[in-house]
């Protein structure tokens, strides 16, 4: 869960802000840029979990691959389904998912 305490946030806001900045040079990036710098994402995430997790342990290893999946999810319902609803209002459903229609 993202969503921690906001006096916890201080410090780690600060260096997320920095990380950002040092990723897209301080500039909103193109389609094309923000692409081409998903691997040095990946990179910077592997890192952390790397040299946060010390000594491995199966119990580490799914609890880690289990904040991996519940932050790609948040990401998805806080992100592209969003995006994913505009788009089927801009371009019409598929017609076997418009009868799920959400309440």
């Amino acid at each position: 869960m993202p969503y921690i305490k906001e006096e916890a946030r201080v410090f780690l806001d600060e260096c997320i802000e920095k990380m950002t900045e040092c990723l897209t040079e301080g500039d909103s990036l193109t389609d094309d840029e923000y692409l081409s710098i998903l691997g040095e994402i990946n990179y910077c995430f592997s890192r952390i979990l790397g040299g946060a997790i010390g000594n491995v342990s199966y119990g580490k290893i799914a609890m880690t691959t289990g904040v991996l999946e519940n932050i790609k999810q948040e990401f998805y319902r806080r992100v592209a389904e969003p995006y994913e609803n505009i788009k089927i209002t801009a371009n019409g459903d598929i017609r076997e998912y418009a009868k799920y229609k959400r309440i």
